[in-house]
C-alpha cells in the first residue's frame, strides 16, 4: 500500500479516512486468495472500504449529493462479479455507471461512484445485519459473490439494489 505524500501535508485531514479505507482492502485480501479478491465486484470492494472508513475515499461527495444523482438516473452499475482486468483504468479501479456520465471521469466522478457504492454496502449492513454477516462469511470462505449474496439474504443482488434505490427515494424507510 502506498499513500500519496499529500496526505501527510496539504491533505492531512483525509489521512485517517484514506488509511482506514486502504487497510480495509488489505484486511479483506488477507482472508482470501488474490484471485477470489479480484473476482469481487469493484463496487463492493470500494463500497465496503468507504463504509468501514466512514466515507474515506469519497469525502468530497456527500450522501445527499449521491442520492440526488441516483434519483436522476446517474448511478453506478451493480454487477455480481468483477472483471479481472476490464475494470482497471489508468491505475484506478473503475466502478462503472449505468449511463455514460454527463461529466467526464474526474476525481469527483470516482468519488461519486465510491460514495454510492459505500451507501449501498451500508444499506445492506444496516437493513439486515445478520444477513450481512452471513454474506461476508460466505465471501471470506471464497464463495462467488452472487452465491454469497444469496446465502446471506435469500435473494439476488438486483432485488437488493432495487430495494436500496427505493429507499433513496424515501430515506425515511
Amino acid at each position: 500500500m502506498v499513500l500519496s505524500p499529500a496526505l501527510f501535508t496539504t491533505q492531512r485531514q483525509r489521512l485517517a479516512g484514506i488509511l482506514t479505507h486502504e487497510l480495509s482492502h488489505a484486511h479483506v485480501r488477507g482472508w482470501m486468495s488474490e484471485l477470489a479478491y479480484m473476482r469481487l465486484p469493484n463496487w463492493f470492494k470500494e463500497g465496503l472500504a468507504v463504509m468501514v472508513a466512514d466515507g474515506g475515499g469519497a469525502e468530497n461527495i456527500g450522501e445527499a449529493q449521491a442520492r440526488t444523482a441516483m434519483r436522476r438516473g446517474d448511478r453506478i452499475r451493480i454487477a455480481s462479479a468483477g472483471a479481472l482486468f476490464a475494470d482497471s483504468l489508468l491505475g484506478f479501479i473503475a466502478i462503472r455507471f449505468e449511463q455514460p456520465p454527463e461529466v467526464p471521469d474526474t476525481p469527483l466522478r470516482f468519488e461519486m461512484a465510491y460514495r454510492q457504492a459505500g451507501m449501498f454496502v451500508a444499506y445492506l449492513r444496516d437493513a439486515n445485519p445478520e444477513s450481512f454477516v452471513r454474506m461476508m462469511d460466505a465471501i471470506l470462505d471464497g464463495r462467488p459473490f452472487a452465491e454469497a449474496v444469496t446465502a446471506g439474504y435469500g435473494t439476488d443482488l438486483q432485488v437488493l439494489w432495487l430495494r436500496f434505490l427505493q429507499a433513496q427515494e424515501d430515506p425515511s424507510r
